[in-house]
């Protein structure tokens, strides 16, 4: 059937799509872009990794006691240096495939993760770095922009480990607005380290005597990835009151001289992300 006068109801049409759009913008409608992925991209020397205070508190008791969970031998402790710049993913990827080469020797060819005690070896200066350097290409570091993004350093992990002859994949334990404690720990004593995707990291170390102890926050605001592999639970007691119980994250931070250090749980503003990672 022929539609009479199409010139006229176009017409129509235009004007009516015209009064909608001016309707919207006088009412304040907006069309929101998609926001720009964000970016992890500390590194080592950069002002990012700089410390902006410390703060130390210290804590008296007549009694504390320490309880923890652990990855099996925890983690070998890798860490940036300068021929890498933005590198914390690609050196908290590296500290993950060093981890499971323990139980898969192709994931790093020619190279025996452990000392004669058992203990992971510290990093050299050939394997280590070329292991580096895989993953900074795999992750498309400094690419799009400075660092790398949550997805390009997952799927460059993946991609390496899947070149190696290994399967690997990702659990999230984070929460609405923190690490899930019940799935971080479950994916401790299944032996998983817990890639961390941090805004920021709060880190902390401590001094134990036998009846104070003195606890450093060191905070730091660049945007980060470590690995968590341990849960410590620190309860504290005056007489038979326990007036304190702080629980933390044991992480292997990849920042050379801090390489070991403690993430507070109840922190709600530092985690973006958190996924426990199996290779198998």
């Amino acid at each position: 059937m022929k539609i009479k006068n199409s010139k006229k109801y176009f017409g129509a049409f235009l004007i009516c799509l015209f009064a909608c759009l001016m309707v919207c913008l006088c009412s304040g409608f907006s069309v929101k872009l998609p926001e720009k992925q964000g970016r992890y991209s500390a590194s080592y020397g950069d002002d990012a990794m700089a410390y902006a205070a410390t703060v130390t508190d210290r804590i008296e008791f007549t009694k504390r006691d320490i309880s923890f969970v652990e990855t099996v031998k925890g983690v070998p402790f890798y860490y940036q240096y300068s021929a890498y710049p933005n590198s914390c993913g690609p050196v908290a990827g590296a500290i993950i495939v060093g981890f499971y080469d323990a139980y898969y020797e192709n994931l790093i060819p020619d190279y025996y993760p452990f000392f004669s005690n058992g203990m992971y070896k510290r990093m050299d200066f050939t394997t280590i770095p070329k292991l580096f350097g895989e993953l900074y290409t795999l992750m498309r570091t400094n690419v799009d922009d400075v660092g790398v993004s949550e997805e390009d350093c997952k799927n460059g992990l993946r991609a390496y480990v899947n070149n190696h002859g290994q399967n690997l994949s990702y659990s999230n334990v984070k929460g609405y607005n923190a690490i899930n404690e019940a799935a971080f720990v479950n994916a401790i004593k299944n032996n998983q380290p817990v890639l961390l995707f941090c805004d920021k990291m709060d880190m902390y170390t401590f001094g134990n005597n036998s009846t104070y102890d003195i606890v450093v926050k060191t905070e730091f605001n660049g945007a980060h990835i470590a690995v968590g592999f341990g849960l410590y639970t620190f309860t504290y007691y005056n007489g038979n009151n326990n007036f304190r119980t702080d629980k933390y994250l044991r992480v292997a931070t990849g920042i050379s001289g801090m390489e070991d250090c403690y993430l507070k749980l109840e922190s709600t503003d530092w985690c973006d992300s958190a996924y426990a990672v199996s290779v198998y």
